[in-house]
C-alpha cells in the first residue's frame, strides 16, 4: 500500500476547518434570513397593503363606540417610550371626547393610590409619585408626564370631570401598607399604631419578608381592618373622604390577595390575572356608580387581548368574556424595536433589536405620520386589508425576559393570530424606541 505523504495529523485541520466554515455560513445566514430577527427587515420585506392609507387616521381621530364600558390599551413591549407616550396621549384623547375619567395601570395598587393622592392635589412632585408606581420600567420622563399632566388637568377641571389614577396589581405589598399606615395616621393614630405593629411582624418591610407561615393571621388582620373601616366609615370620612375609606378596605382587600398569590397560589400567571380581574371590576363599579363615567386600562398586549393570545395571561379574556362588546381592546405593534430589556440574568439592563414581521406596522414606513390608528369595524371585509387582519399573521410581543433563544426563536418575541381575534382596533408604529430609566435612590 502506498503511503501517503500527509500524516493524520496533517488531514485533520483541513476537516475541522471546513466544518467551521461551513457553521459560520449556517450562523450568518440564520442571522440575516431568519425570520423575526431584526436584520431580517432589510432583505425580506411585507408587500404593500392596498387601501391601508386611506383606512387610518391620527391619535386624534380616536372614536370610541358607544356603550364601551372599558377601553383596554396594549403595549407592545414594557421598554419601549412610545408606547409609554401612547398611554397619556390616548388618555387625554377619551377624556376629552368619551366618559372616561379612570386610567388603570398595570402598576401597584398601593403606590397608584399614592400618586392619585398627588394628582388631586395632595402633597409631593410628580417625580416623587412616579417611582411609587410599581415597576422600575415606570421610573421614566414619560411616565412622570403622564402624572404631572393628570394632576395639572384636574387643577382647572371641573369637580365631575377630575380625572382619577389606579394600579391593579397586587404583586406588591410595601406601599400598601404605607397607604393603610397613612389612613390611620389621619383617622385613628392608636389603632393604627396597633395594625402598623401587626403587619410590620407579619409581612416585614419590603414585598420579600412575609412570613407564610402567618397566613392565617395575615388574612384575619386584614378582615378586622376591614370590619373596622366599615364599622367606622362616616367618622373616618369627615376627617378624610368616603372615597378614602373605601379604598383602604380595597388595599385591605388586596393584601389578602397578595399573600394567597405569593403562598396559596405559587405565584402563577392565572392567579395573577384573576385578581387584576377582581380590581378592574372593583375599580369599574367605584367609577360607574360614584362618577357615571368608563375607565381606560394600560397593560401589555397579552393581558389584554381578547382571545388570550398567550398561555400565560387571561385578563382581556375574562374581561371579554364578561362584558363582550362593551370591553374595547386597542393593541399596540412595532415593525422595527430598539427595546429596555433586563439581562439574562436581571443583573443590568440592557438595549436589544428585533423585527416583529408584523405586515400591518410595515406599512406606517410609507406614512407621514410615524403612528397611525387603525379601527377594524371600519375596514370592508373583502378588502386586502379586511383579508390581512382577519388573517393569522405575525405581530411583536416582547415582556420583561430576555436570553439568547430571544433572538433565534420567533416564539419567544411574536404571536401569531389574526388581529381581529385579539383587537378591536390597533395603533401601529414601523419603528420605537427604548425607554431611559432612571437611576434607583438610596
Amino acid at each position: 500500500m502506498k503511503k501517503s505523504n500527509l500524516s493524520n495529523t496533517d488531514q485533520k485541520p483541513k476537516k475541522i476547518k471546513k466544518t467551521n466554515k461551513i457553521a459560520l455560513i449556517v450562523l450568518v445566514a440564520l442571522a440575516l434570513f431568519l425570520p423575526g430577527s431584526h436584520l431580517a427587515s432589510k432583505f425580506i420585506k411585507p408587500a404593500k397593503i392596498e387601501g391601508f392609507a386611506e383606512a387610518v387616521c391620527a391619535i386624534e381621530s380616536i372614536k370610541i363606540p358607544e356603550g364601551v364600558r372599558i377601553v383596554a390599551l396594549g403595549e407592545a413591549t414594557h421598554g419601549n417610550k412610545e408606547f409609554q407616550e401612547l398611554k397619556r396621549e390616548v388618555f387625554k384623547q377619551l377624556v376629552a371626547t368619551t366618559n372616561v375619567r379612570a386610567l388603570i395601570l398595570e402598576g401597584d395598587v398601593g403606590g397608584c393610590e399614592m400618586a392619585n393622592l398627588y394628582i388631586q392635589g395632595g402633597e409631593g412632585t410628580a417625580e416623587e409619585v412616579t417611582r411609587h408606581l410599581g415597576y422600575g420600567i415606570y421610573r421614566t420622563d414619560q411616565m412622570r408626564d403622564l402624572v404631572q399632566w393628570m394632576h395639572d388637568y384636574n387643577q382647572t377641571a371641573e369637580e365631575k370631570d377630575k380625572v382619577r389614577l389606579y394600579g391593579m396589581d397586587m404583586q406588591y405589598d410595601e406601599d400598601m401598607m404605607a397607604v393603610i399606615n397613612a389612613f390611620y395616621a389621619k383617622t385613628d393614630e392608636a389603632k393604627g399604631a396597633v395594625y402598623a405593629a401587626k403587619m410590620l411582624e407579619y409581612l416585614g418591610e419590603s414585598d420579600t419578608d412575609y412570613d407564610a407561615g402567618k397566613y392565617d393571621e395575615i388574612v384575619a388582620l386584614m378582615d378586622e381592618i376591614e370590619k373596622d373601616l366599615e364599622a367606622n366609615a362616616s367618622t373616618y370620612a369627615e376627617k378624610t373622604s368616603a372615597r378614602e375609606v373605601q379604598y383602604c378596605a380595597h388595599v385591605a382587600e388586596n393584601i389578602k390577595y397578595f399573600i394567597s398569590y405569593r403562598v396559596k397560589e405559587s405565584k402563577t400567571n392565572k392567579a395573577r390575572d384573576s385578581y387584576m380581574k377582581e380590581n378592574v371590576d372593583w375599580i369599574l363599579d367605584q367609577e360607574e356608580r360614584e362618577h357615571g363615567g368608563a375607565v381606560m386600562i394600560a397593560c401589555h398586549n397579552g393581558h389584554m387581548t381578547k382571545n388570550q393570545s398567550t398561555m400565560h395571561t387571561f385578563l382581556g379574556k375574562f374581561l371579554y368574556d364578561e362584558y363582550g362588546k362593551a370591553y374595547f381592546a386597542i393593541g399596540t405593534d412595532f415593525y422595527n424595536t430598539s427595546v429596555n430589556l433586563p439581562n439574562s440574568n436581571y443583573t443590568a439592563r440592557i438595549v436589544e433589536n428585533f423585527c416583529s414581521d408584523d405586515p400591518l406596522a410595515y406599512q406606517v414606513k410609507d406614512l407621514s405620520m410615524d403612528k397611525c390608528y387603525l379601527d377594524f369595524s371600519k375596514v370592508d371585509a373583502g378588502s386586502a386589508l379586511g383579508k390581512k387582519i382577519h388573517s393569522r399573521i405575525s405581530t411583536g410581543s416582547l415582556g420583561e425576559a430576555y436570553n439568547i433563544l430571544s433572538k433565534l426563536l420567533k416564539s419567544t418575541h411574536q404571536v401569531h393570530h389574526a388581529p381581529t381575534d385579539m383587537y378591536d382596533a390597533m395603533i401601529l408604529y414601523y419603528e420605537v424606541s427604548p425607554i431611559e430609566i432612571w437611576p434607583r435612590q438610596n
